[in-house]
């Protein structure tokens, strides 16, 4: 996926600009006349303008994409659910234990794009033209302590080579947007080969090398859709969510993407001044009078700045509908949690010595548990009372169903715990983001308030870690 920053939009566009008015003129003496220079700026004021709200998009599409991998908590392989996303924590481990080897560093790996180029001349100058273009992978699981997860590098869109990957599978949907995040091992590493030519002259030839692997044993985040074939799961890329394999861990990676928001701010100013570039410089020709230029200066800067406004309260329902979405996880999670307490009290209560005391837990659970989007206070979770009931009982525990259900509990409240800090960390941006210049400007006019936080009452705590090893 493309990284959108503030530095990096101007200076593409400026990059641009330069080449249009400065090195464009490279020998050429009309090239720098008044009228040339006219067009050259009208076009440069064009091309901030189509730049800059280029790259907002692509940030804006982005962020779309990044709020999805950072509001999915993070799951065990064996949580892993057919059709459903997954994101997660592991070690790369080759599959039936096959590796490749890179053909130019002979590195063990499950993926390398090994990539060679020569230096052709053409003229005065020359340039770097591709020979060799080779990318393999070998099928590799992501594993962690509860087990372990088939990956599926087919039509990877990027391995932050900067070249073609020519790995695809015709006839099969390519979204764009995976990537992996591989190893450096050779980065346009250059070297001369003397050739000969019919054994009467020889010539020197620049080559260089560029290879790029992925190796196993390295600590990766994934994030992907899930799918079953032939009743195995595999992780792969789909037209919901991308395939992403990064040596960040999940905070990082995202980090990394906000880094860009700046750019819908200042989007507007740049706009204002590619239009005003644009203006002044199509003025040469048409000679506007004084009058009519100030008007269409104002006209034309008055409608952006309009558009200014629509901007931050779209920006704020935005934000406002990813918090709202963040809260219905938390009732997703909750009730994924009061689906799993009657199916662990069931398993109990086979045996019936404890057949009373579930009774009341199960009572308290119908009774206590409660879902709504404003997260009731007197929520008060049962599950500490079962556990505390389990913990007296080692037969109990060394029960396999007991602790796959157990295991299933303790997985939903990690979830649960993620999706209300979560939810805390949307309502915190959110609450900031209205208090802040110039969106103070549209949330006082429209009367826009601040949003409640997700808390756990008094009454309400969180299940302690339960052993699930057999006594």
């Amino acid at each position: 996926m493309k990284r959108v920053t503030v530095a990096s939009t101007i200076a593409a566009i400026a990059i641009i600009c330069f080449f249009i008015i400065i090195l464009s003129g490279e020998d050429c003496d009309e090239c720098f006349s008044a009228s040339v220079m006219a067009v050259k700026f009208f076009i440069s004021g064009l091309v901030i303008i189509v730049g800059t709200i280029y790259f907002t998009r692509i940030f804006l599409k982005t962020e779309n994409i990044i709020f999805d991998v950072e509001s999915q908590p993070l799951l065990e392989t064996e949580e892993a659910t057919a059709e459903v996303p997954f994101a997660g924590e592991g070690i790369i481990e080759p599959k039936e234990g096959k590796v490749l080897t890179s053909p130019y560093t002979k590195t063990p790996c499950v993926y390398f794009h090994s990539i060679k180029e020569r230096y052709v001349k053409s003229g005065k100058s020359g340039r770097w033209e591709i020979v060799e273009n080779i990318a393999l992978f070998v099928p590799f699981y992501i594993k962690d302590e509860r087990g372990k997860l088939e990956v599926c590098l087919s039509n990877l869109d990027d391995d932050f080579s900067k070249y073609k990957i020519p790995v695809s599978i015709e006839g099969v949907p390519n979204p764009k947007n995976s990537e992996v995040d591989c190893d450096t091992m050779l980065k346009r590493d250059s070297y001369t080969q003397n050739e000969s030519h019919s054994g009467l002259f020889s010539s020197a030839t620049r080559y260089r090398w560029s290879e790029f692997v992925l190796r196993p044993n390295t600590k990766v985040f994934v994030y992907g859709i899930v799918s079953k074939i032939k009743g195995e799961l595999f992780l792969h890329e789909d037209e919901r969510c991308p395939l992403i394999i990064s040596k960040k861990n999940r905070d990082q990676y995202v980090e990394n993407f906000y880094k860009g928001g700046n750019i819908i701010y200042l989007a507007h100013f740049l706009v204002t001044t590619g239009y005003t570039v644009a203006l002044l410089s199509i003025n040469y020709f048409f000679r506007i009078d004084s009058i009519r230029l100030l008007t269409l200066l104002l006209i034309g800067n008055a409608i952006i700045t309009g558009s200014v406004i629509f901007s931050l309260y779209n920006r704020i329902v935005s934000l406002k509908h990813r918090a709202l979405n963040s809260l219905s996880n938390i009732d997703i999670e909750l009730k994924r949690r009061t689906d799993l307490i009657p199916n662990l009290v069931e398993v109990v209560k086979t045996y019936s010595k404890y057949e009373k005391e579930v009774q009341k837990i199960i009572a308290e659970s119908r009774a206590k548990v409660v879902f709504s989007k404003e997260m009731p206070k007197e929520v008060k979770p049962v599950i500490p009372s079962l556990i505390a009931v389990i913990e007296n009982y080692p037969v109990l525990k060394a029960s396999e169903q007991f602790q796959y259900l157990m295991r299933a509990l303790i997985d939903t409240e990690e979830r649960i715990a993620y999706s209300r800090e979560f939810y805390n960390r949307s309502i915190r941006k959110y609450n900031t983001l209205i208090q802040q210049f110039p969106f103070l400007l549209v949330s006082s006019f429209l009367k826009i308030n601040q949003m409640d936080f997700v808390s756990i009452s008094r009454g309400e705590t969180e299940a302690p870690k339960v052993s699930l090893d057999k006594k």
